[in-house]
């Protein structure tokens, strides 16, 4: 059961977020107060990836032990070549100073307009400051640091049995634009009180992300610095977690289920939605094409702005389709909206009740798009939002 506690229901870590280079809060920190806590990350896949990014995966490579999350929000920090790779290792050598821990103890993550170099001043004058405040009920001031035009905080819970031992598991979010991850400006942390070794940590981490984080888009951009970092601490004194056992399982579903949560509040949160879109590709031959045709409608600029206008032209749903050149014969699809059927079998359902009423369901917030290819039986979710007036807006000025 999906709860409403924040970064705050997990025991051993601390938080704290204020204000820096802007008015209001940019930077953020999260810190474990456990000597012998371990982290792991998946990072964007992008070809352009900032310096945060690079220096988090040689922290990476350094050790496996992770104490300290560093974020900042308004300038990401990315394209700034050899100078942002110097200023993001300062960033985290000052934190891990001041919370007397190594070095390769600490992630950093930054999030903003691509291309300015981080205010290294104001920043460096705010580390003592952010780590003086740490609190482990900041996560909200924490959580706010690292947001850019969400409208809205982004935090859930988790919490299961696990060999007698109550498992907790927290995550937040940011992001509403830019968001097709590929591992949107996205950024994710994660903390858990589980016991369980770094191996299992990682799989779990990077096997959730797939169904979760990897199948929602708002627009289509993968993002320079997307992140999500997990960091576990041991402090819910469960059986240690060593292989894909019972207990691996059931850690992995419950962090799936919180992923998927918070990636459906990504969605939800897009830059201008008015409709948040579930779209189920069903009874294909493999689950890599039913994935090309989700993706190819749900980046469809004319599919987002038809359902943005309340327009039940499935003909542009059929192009896209069409256009993910999956081989696969689009004849014989059956198309449904919000459950009600308006292509069969390849042909339109236009003269029927069903079709009406699939038109008037789309003054509906959530629409539920499925596509029955009926040629196999992989299938795949994945969740997107229209196009609005106001996405265009929030973009074409998003640096003035």
């Amino acid at each position: 059961m999906i709860s409403n506690k924040g970064l705050n229901a997990v025991q051993g870590f601390k938080f704290s977020g204020i204000a820096s280079c802007t008015a209001k809060k940019s930077i953020g920190l999260l810190f474990s107060t456990v000597d012998n806590t371990i982290g792991t990350a998946v990072y964007t896949r992008s070809d352009v990836q900032a310096a945060p990014i690079i220096v988090s995966k040689k922290m990476d490579s350094l050790s496996e032990k992770k104490r300290a999350v560093l974020i900042n929000s308004g300038i990401a920090n990315a394209f700034t070549g050899r100078q942002g790779l110097i200023d993001a290792e300062k960033c985290i050598s000052e934190v891990s100073k001041l919370l007397d821990i190594d070095l390769a103890e600490c992630y950093i993550a930054s999030t903003g307009v691509i291309g300015k170099t981080l205010d290294m001043d104001s920043i460096i004058n705010s580390l003592s400051n952010l780590t003086s405040v740490l609190d482990q009920n900041g996560n909200n001031d924490f959580v706010e640091a690292i947001m850019t035009t969400d409208t809205r905080q982004k935090q859930a819970s988790i919490s299961f049995d696990l060999g007698g031992k109550q498992v907790n598991i927290a995550a937040c979010a940011k992001g509403s634009g830019m968001i097709m991850p590929d591992m949107a400006t996205m950024l994710s942390v994660v903390v858990t009180d589980a016991a369980i070794t770094h191996q299992c940590l990682d799989k779990a981490l990077k096997a959730a992300i797939e169904d979760t984080f990897n199948c929602i888009t708002v627009d289509g951009d993968t993002s320079t610095n997307d992140s999500v970092f997990l960091l576990a601490n041991g402090l819910a004194g469960n059986e240690m977690i060593e292989c894909e056992n019972e207990d691996y399982n059931a850690f992995y579903v419950n962090l799936k289920n919180l992923l998927e949560h918070m990636a459906k509040q990504i969605v939800d949160d897009g830059e201008g939605i008015t409709k948040f879109i579930t779209i189920d590709i069903k009874n294909t031959p493999t689950k890599e094409l039913a994935k090309k045709v989700a993706f190819s409608v749900a980046n469809s600029p004319l599919v987002k702005t038809a359902f943005y206008g309340e327009d039940l032209n499935w003909g542009r749903i059929l192009m896209a389709v069409g256009k993910a050149m999956t081989g696969m014969d689009c004849g014989i699809i059956d198309i449904y909206i919000n459950g009600y059927r308006i292509v069969n079998h390849g042909e339109s359902e236009i003269d029927t009740q069903d079709y009406e009423k699939a038109k008037e369901s789309l003054k509906n917030r959530k629409i539920n798009l499925e596509i029955d290819f009926k040629q196999g039986k992989s299938c795949i979710r994945v969740w997107t939002c229209d196009f609005s007036l106001d996405y265009v807006k929030i973009n074409a000025h998003y640096t003035t």
